[in-house]
This record gives C-alpha cells, sequence and structure tokens, in this order.
C-alpha cells in the first residue's frame, strides 16, 4: 500500500479529484455498528468516509486518506467528517440517537496537533452537548510530542471526547503510545483478527485483549468475517466486534431500521 499511496500522490489527477471533493464537502458518510459480545447488541457505531460513485483503487477510503496525510489535508478531511457526522446524527429523533450508543470517528495525528483543527473542534463539541464521541487516533502518522498530546486528550475529554487507539500495535500505535495518552479504548486491527487460526495470530490477540483487561480499558475487534471468530472472540473476553459478518456500512437509513429492529430484540 505504501509504494501505491507514493504512486498516486505523484499523480495530479487523485490529488485534485480529492481536492475539488473536499471544496464541495462531497465526501460521503457509511456507518458500521459495533456488537457487543455479552449479548449482540449495537454498542455504538463507528463513522467510514466514503467517495461518492467510487470507481477506482484510489478512491477507496484507505487510500484517499492516507494520500489526504500525505498532502497535509487531513485536519480538513477530518473536520469535514465529523462537523457532517454531527449534523446526520442531530437529525435523528433522540431516542434512537441515544439506542446507537457511542459514535466514533476516525482522526488523524495529524489533525490532533494542529491548532485551528483543535479550535474548530472546541467550537463544535461542548461540555454541555453530552458528545459522546470517540476520536479513534489512526496509526498511520506520529503525534511527534506525547506529552503534548495528552495535553490535548485531557482538553477533549472535557468536551465529551473519549480517546480510542485504533489498529493498537500497528503502525505509530504502539504500546508506548497507549501507556502515554489517556486512552479508554483499544482497537484490534482487521489483519490480526485475520490470522487468529494461526499460532501466533491467536498468541497476540490474546495478548492485546490481557493488556486492555490490565488497563481497564474497553476492547474493540475489527473484521470479524465469520461466526468462528466472533464466538472466539467472546470466549476471549473481547467487549465489542464489527465486520461485514456482523454488519456491513450501512447508510443512516439502514442504521435507523437496523436499529429500531434489534431494539425489539433487545429491549432497553
Amino acid at each position: 500500500m505504501v509504494d501505491f499511496i507514493t504512486e498516486i500522490s505523484r499523480q495530479p489527477e487523485p490529488l485534485a479529484a480529492l481536492q475539488g471533493l473536499m471544496a464541495t464537502n462531497g465526501l460521503e458518510l457509511a456507518f458500521q455498528p459495533k456488537f457487543r459480545c455479552l449479548d449482540g447488541a449495537i454498542a455504538g457505531i463507528e463513522v467510514l468516509a466514503r467517495w461518492p460513485g467510487a470507481r477506482y483503487t484510489w478512491q477507496q477510503p484507505e487510500y484517499f486518506v492516507r494520500l489526504a496525510e500525505q498532502q497535509s489535508l487531513s485536519p480538513t478531511l477530518d473536520l469535514q467528517v465529523l462537523t457532517k457526522t454531527q449534523e446526520t446524527l442531530h437529525a435523528l429523533p433522540a431516542r434512537l440517537r441515544n439506542a446507537l450508543g457511542p459514535v466514533s470517528v476516525n482522526v488523524s495525528a495529524h489533525s490532533i496537533m494542529d491548532e485551528e483543527f483543535m479550535t474548530e473542534i472546541k467550537r463544535l463539541f461542548s461540555p454541555t452537548k453530552n458528545s459522546n464521541i470517540h476520536f479513534e487516533l489512526t496509526e498511520t502518522a506520529s503525534l511527534f510530542c506525547l506529552k503534548r498530546a495528552c495535553e490535548i486528550f485531557t482538553t477533549l475529554s472535557r468536551l465529551g471526547i473519549s480517546l480510542s487507539i485504533d489498529d493498537f500495535l500497528q503502525g505509530y500505535n504502539t504500546l508506548e503510545v497507549l501507556d502515554a495518552l489517556p486512552a479508554k479504548e483499544i482497537k484490534i486491527d482487521r489483519k490480526d483478527i485475520a490470522r487468529m487460526h494461526e499460532r501466533a495470530g491467536f498468541r497476540r490477540v490474546a495478548a492485546m485483549i490481557t493488556i486492555a483487561k490490565q488497563k481497564r480499558l474497553r476492547i474493540t475487534a475489527e473484521g470479524i468475517e465469520n461466526e468462528g471468530q466472533w464466538s472466539l472472540l467472546k470466549s476471549m473476553g473481547c467487549d465489542f466486534c464489527q465486520g461485514f459478518w456482523l454488519s456491513p456500512p450501512l447508510t443512516v437509513d439502514e442504521l435507523s431500521a437496523l436499529s429500531e429492529s434489534m431494539t425489539l430484540h433487545h429491549p432497553q
């Protein structure tokens, strides 16, 4: 992927297209539910940025998000996703918003360390809004100064924003980062889940769950593709799971319908 990202960053078309899409605030949102391992109920959603009508590989999120990061566009992209998320969810009935649980949004380290981004976040969120937002710190960029980052995330916590370490033990999201920041959750990357059938892969996932339990953190596994993975993670003490086998990313209307259906089976 790194070579592909480097290659498309040298091409004028992908970057110009991304800049044009962002200039019109044209990114779309998808919502992937998280499910509680204890009882299978919806216990949160992750918001995912999508390129409308994507036709090319570089229009997939794992590529255009990295391209934005390389071109110093992450603060603008992340802020647009957060703003659109707030607008979309606030348009839902309060009962439905509450039933969906915490809302997780991917945020780059570049955005966290950007002063203008943080100023806009303080405007968008406030202690009185009961935000219940999780910032998932992505693994593809360095925070540079962990002490300063810790201060920033402490400030964000006063706005109702919790920190989740996305793709733990991948990229820059090391144990050192976890120890330095006031995280409330760690997430296991889909690549680790895909290797759980191997002895080394199983031990790696088990070690991450142990770390989470020792630190009293929530732990979410991503990329659940079959019932075997779901059952095994439940038996290992994982708190939450998400993935295509449980539910693909949904439109807001599909999410609303799923939540209504799940409420019938899991009354509050």
